[in-house]
């Protein structure tokens, strides 16, 4: 999987804040800015995310917006700035400017299945696996 990130700074903002909303989320991430003022970045480590999903219990919403956002085999969404630099995961609109994320399942990947290894179903709070789920 390859993810890509992509944010705009605004006036406002402090570039190195930006960065660091972003590596608070992605750690290994290759950011480049570019003259635009748009940042754009590159990792491959979903780990951060998957923790921040988990120890947030927000596995559910996690997999609702994973979902929503497939395209062929990929998906995308949006985080909120303010709360990555904070080392927190919430997922956002584009209305202030959020960080874009896209998730890219290379060969031999399959988009479903990764969304399902990123964020499962759970029951009553706790993972369950997709067999129990259809009984």
């Amino acid at each position: 999987m390859i993810i890509k990130i992509k944010s705009k700074i605004k006036p406002t903002e402090d570039e190195k804040k930006v960065i660091k909303a972003i590596k608070n989320i992605f750690r290994d991430a290759d950011i480049s800015i570019f003259e635009n003022n748009t940042l754009i970045g590159e990792s491959k480590d979903i780990d951060r995310f998957k923790e921040l999903l988990r120890s947030q219990a927000i596995l559910d919403t996690g997999r609702m917006v994973l979902e929503r956002g497939i395209l062929g085999n990929s998906t995308k969404f949006i985080i909120n700035k303010q709360a990555a630099y904070s080392g927190l995961l919430n997922f956002d609109r584009d209305i202030h400017g959020g960080i874009f994320v896209k998730i890219i399942c290379e060969e031999n990947e399959n988009i479903l299945s990764l969304i399902k290894e990123i964020a499962p179903k759970t029951k009553d709070g706790k993972i369950i696996s997709e067999e129990e789920d259809e009984f």
